[in-house]
């Protein structure tokens, strides 16, 4: 329990690290100012979807070297990367010797518009790229498709380009609409050489981790990709297609004749509407950037984000009352400065992700929150309830004293740009708000306090924190759990317990104080056996519901939430086999 609590420290502190808020000039962008924030890296820049490898994107262009020893790429960008091993790729600053592959006469081209090259080495051997790639022993007379079989396409559609070892025939690199694959036999199997390659381009972020699911976006193929809660390795394509999301228009859900609109011409321009479209404001400014790929905003506070062809950029303006334009600052710090694909809130606003070309998704805390403060469940970012004992996370503030009806709340955690905070167990429901106070000023915030608030604590991907009841470990996500198991849920606001417990002291590890409201954990719409329920050992503010799954299961994703005193927790997915 202790280890664990200490990695969970370790991962909330390394997100929260300090959002900059320096103003600082940008040499690349002529009078335009940069915030320097934190970003964390959300996801990796390849995707698993049944190919013979994972799958990227397109690169400009690909060389062997005369020796055939090392094979160097070039991205979109114009960046340079080479390896050695065929597995690692390393960013080199000046080209290699590089190896031309000639074009061949042959008797006849396997499909129309395809293209034929030699093999050196191999006087019968030819190679041709189309939708498809072909190999002939017979100078053309007969070809082989290489990367098709049946309906499954081993690499990708579309060769854009290949190279094929000087020193073996049978070696050769092909670059398709996802990305570089390699073959040492001539065609007949593959491997991907993406890993490890900033070349994968998600063209928009279709929604945020919710209920169990991962990050969604759309891959520059047209199709679905989501980051499973707990993943390591890839994106994973979805079978069902997401709803669609014009990533260049904004419209409030709460509040829909508020609009934001990216209109085309010379310069794309931001337009503003208050009332459905009857009248428009030009809200472009001086915003630094030729090019607006995607948009999104937060009603409350005002706040815009624009996804450019020169990164991220912020503007603090109304969406309620008629303003002039303001200006666009760039958001920098540690988030690579390519292009940008698109840019998504989460649902409460609090958290910032972008599509950056290449590169794949980032993640901070959404910078107008300094502004426009919010109190959410530090278990889930999202929930707002909260009940005696439960943790809460004040999003935007650095406090030092928090007080409830006179009572100073223990202060768990505190940076920039979130503080933790906890409800103490014999808290009076209902309660007055919130005194929250930082080193120069003071706010109420209003709480609202039930009895039960139930949250199952997920992290940024959404992953559940789940422990394995025999031996206390955190369980890896990506891993089924088994039919019969026993495990441990890991949540906050269960409320009141006995015997009682000061609130900002961590539970003991054994005798812990029980729940007193009736528990109930829920899988797929039947009740499972609660063993106990009780304040999670050697933590503050955690509460560990233990249960046991069914001896027989049905094996794939099931849904799993907790149930307290008639309110229900959010919902997770847990995969199950028999």
């Amino acid at each position: 329990m202790k280890k664990l609590m200490c990695q969970m420290d370790t991962v909330r502190r390394g997100f929260a690290a300090t959002l900059g808020f320096l103003i600082l000039a940008s040499p690349s962008l002529a009078q335009t100012y940069e915030f320097a924030l934190t970003w964390r890296a959300i996801g990796t820049t390849v995707v698993f979807n049944s190919r013979a490898g994972f799958s990227g994107g397109p690169v400009a262009g690909l060389w062997f070297s005369p020796d055939g020893g090392e094979l160097e790429v070039q991205l979109n960008n114009g960046r340079l990367y080479r390896t050695a091993d065929f597995e690692a790729w390393t960013l080199v600053q000046r080209e290699g010797a590089r190896t031309l592959i000639e074009p061949k006469v042959v008797d006849s081209l396997p499909e129309p518009d395809s293209k034929a090259f030699a093999a050196p080495g191999n006087a019968y051997r030819a190679y041709a790229t189309g939708k498809w790639f072909w190999r002939s022993d017979d100078g053309g007379k007969h070809w082989t498709n290489l990367i098709a079989s049946g309906d499954a396409q081993l690499i990708g559609a579309n060769v854009r380009g290949l190279s094929v070892s000087p020193a073996d025939p049978d070696r050769v690199a092909v670059v398709t609409d996802e990305g570089i694959w390699m073959s040492v036999d001539g065609g007949s199997t593959w491997v991907s050489l993406n890993a490890g390659l900033p070349n994968l381009r998600l063209t928009r972020l279709v929604a945020a981790p919710q209920g169990g699911r991962g990050l969604l976006a759309r891959w520059e193929n047209g199709e679905t990709v989501e980051w499973l809660p707990g993943a390591k390795a890839s994106w994973v394509t979805r079978d069902e297609a997401a709803k669609p999301r014009d990533n260049t228009r904004w419209a409030d859900k709460d509040k829909p004749e508020t609009r934001l609109e990216v209109r085309s011409g010379d310069r794309p321009r931001i337009y503003r509407t208050l009332n459905a479209g009857v009248q428009w404001d030009d809200l472009t400014s001086d915003l630094a950037a030729q090019q607006i790929y995607g948009i999104a905003a937060d009603r409350a506070s005002g706040a815009i984000y624009l996804a450019t062809e020169r990164g991220v950029f912020y503007t603090l303006n109304s969406l309620e009352t008629a303003s002039g334009p303001t200006s666009w600052i760039r958001l920098g710090g540690n988030l690579p400065r390519e292009a940008a694909l698109d840019v998504l809130l989460n649902d409460g606003g609090n958290f910032l992700y972008a599509s950056i070309a290449g590169e794949g998704v980032f993640l901070t805390y959404a910078p107008h929150r300094r502004r426009n403060p919010a109190l959410i469940s530090a278990a889930d970012f999202s929930s707002k309830s909260a009940a005696p004992g439960g943790l809460m996370s004040v999003i935007g503030m650095k406090l030092t004293q928090a007080q409830l009806a006179g009572r100073t709340l223990p202060i768990l955690s505190a940076t920039a740009d979130e503080t933790q905070v906890q409800i103490p167990y014999d808290a009076v429901i209902p309660s007055p708000s919130l005194e929250l106070s930082t080193a120069t000023n003071s706010i109420r915030m209003d709480l609202e306090l039930a009895s039960t608030a139930p949250v199952i604590f997920t992290d940024r991907d959404g992953a559940p924190l789940l422990l394995d009841a025999e031996t206390g470990e955190l369980l890896d996500p990506t891993l089924p759990l088994k039919a019969g198991m026993r495990i441990q849920i890991l949540l906050t606001g269960l409320g009141r317990v006995e015997p009682s417990w000061p609130a900002g002291v961590a539970a003991p590890a054994q005798n812990s104080p029980k729940v007193v409201a009736p528990v109930r954990v829920w899988l797929n719409g039947q009740t499972l056996e609660v063993v106990k329920a009780e304040l999670a050992g050697g933590y503050i503010g955690f509460y560990a519901v233990e249960t046991r799954l069914p001896p027989v299961v049905d094996e794939g994703f099931s849904s799993l939430r907790i149930e307290a005193a008639g309110r229900f927790s959010n919902t997770i997915r847990v995969r199950v086999n028999l």
